[in-house]
């Protein structure tokens, strides 16, 4: 028996004595002594490891066979999936003016009609069949919680449908968190409400200049104040956007939140990503900078940075491990508000990527033209060792860039450069080794 074909093996922080050995394929790490690891590289194993090894992916009986495993991975997610998640847009009205909005041109005083809505629950419920047991909405707008009242009338009708089959209902809310108070997540919380995730784009000078209100009015400070009076009472996921410029800033504003009161028991999560540079006519906007993907030279430092300055100051980030994109994934899709259906939330509003509508259910045709499974045909995918963690990549990523989705969105050279530093962050900051 030899090493899974997806284990990297990576030198450990000086002084450990071993090296840290990571599973693409489980999201497993484990730090070995150097004499163990060259052992294992040569087809040797201890007999006191070999179950551990084993139950982690680290060991495998035939490195073809899971190859072909890796291959059906998605098959197996969609044939045991017992969670429906669907991401809603709600409406297009919002009252930030953000310079890099993805939904540019969409915006407007655009809202989903009590027509759409009960098309939307009675297509859930058809899909809430014997063996699933949760239904994940994850709203968005426009701003989303200037739709309270439709998201309350929603979990109205479907949190009893789905707990009266034995299920779990919930839902999640992305917003810019000017409308975020204690009252509103009051009376969110008991029908279902589990986290709202919230956008702050580095310091106040920052975000003020990239989010500011419609009115050209800054938005830091309600924001900042906002999340401060609802910490506590709903889960919180922060997240932020940053650019070549201004990235070396963003742990400033964890220390600035720090000081007012949003420290990292307050916080389920953060994550800080590169805005995007989109180009296509559905998003037109005024920013014209930011990356078209992972392959840019300068996120090679940046990811890595901004990882460590997160988990240094004690805040809560996300783990690394096998990653699927929904547009593979058969109870994974999004409604927009007239009842449309798309894979993926950023593509509402490409006509091309429709694939259905609520009142007709889904096309094939709309599917097919989103190349699925491009990667199982790339051999250069196939025979890749962090295939697990990127499956072809980013669709979007990908249209931006060749204004097609027949080309995988590469994710090698990224990983090649900066895993070995996040996986030596993890055995520091989240075990406390090294």
């Amino acid at each position: 028996m030899p090493l899974s074909p997806y284990v990297t093996v990576c030198a450990a922080p000086a002084g450990s004595g071993g090296q840290l050995l990571f599973c693409t394929k489980t999201g497993a790490m484990i730090l070995l002594p150097d004499a163990v690891v060259d052992r294992l590289q040569h087809g040797e194993v201890a007999p006191d490891l070999l179950d551990e090894l084993t139950e982690m992916g680290f060991w495998v009986a035939d490195p073809a066979a899971e190859r072909q495993e890796v291959q059906r991975y998605l098959d197996d997610i969609n044939r045991y999936k017992t969670t429906i998640t669907v991401s809603v847009i709600l409406g297009m009205a919002c009252n930030f003016g953000c310079r890099y909005c993805y939904e540019g041109a969409q915006k407007g005083d655009l809202a989903m009609s009590d027509q759409t809505a009960a098309l939307l629950v009675a297509y859930l419920q058809s899909r809430f069949k014997e063996g699933k047991k949760k239904l994940c909405l994850d709203l968005y707008g426009g701003e989303t919680l200037l739709y309270k009242n439709r998201i309350i009338a929603l979990a109205r009708e479907l949190k009893p449908f789905v707990e009266a089959r034995g299920g779990e209902f919930l839902f999640n809310i992305v917003s810019n968190g000017s409308l975020l108070t204690p009252k509103v997540v009051e009376e969110l919380r008991p029908w279902g409400l589990d986290g709202i995730k919230v956008t702050i784009d580095g310091l106040p000078d920052n975000h003020n200049y990239f989010r500011p209100f419609k009115s050209g009015a800054e938005s830091f400070e309600v924001i900042v104040e906002n999340l401060v009076a609802v910490r506590g009472l709903t889960n919180i996921r922060l997240g932020g956007n940053y650019t070549i410029d201004n990235y070396r800033d963003f742990p400033k504003l964890l220390d600035l939140l720090a000081e007012r009161g949003l420290t990292p028991d307050t916080l389920e999560v953060v994550n800080f990503n590169p805005v995007m540079s989109v180009k296509d006519k559905i998003a037109r906007n005024e920013y014209g900078g930011g990356c078209s993907g992972m392959h840019e030279p300068w996120l090679i430092e940046a990811g890595p940075y901004i990882r460590e300055e997160v988990f240094k100051r004690g805040y809560p980030v996300g783990e690394l491990g096998p990653s699927t994109c929904a547009v593979e994934i058969n109870d994974a899709f999004t409604v927009h508000y007239d009842g449309s259906l798309y894979k993926c939330a950023v593509l509402v509003g490409h006509e091309e990527y429709k694939i259905g509508h609520l009142a007709t259910g889904p096309d094939d045709a709309g599917l097919a033209r989103h190349n699925l499974f491009h990667w199982q045909r790339e051999e250069k995918c196939r025979d890749c060792i962090y295939l697990p963690m990127c499956f072809g990549g980013c669709r979007y990523t990908a249209y931006q860039r060749d204004g097609h989705m027949q080309n995988v969105d590469c994710q090698k050279e990224f990983l090649d450069a900066t895993l070995a530093t996040m996986l030596r962050q993890d055995l520091r900051y989240r075990y406390g080794q090294g």
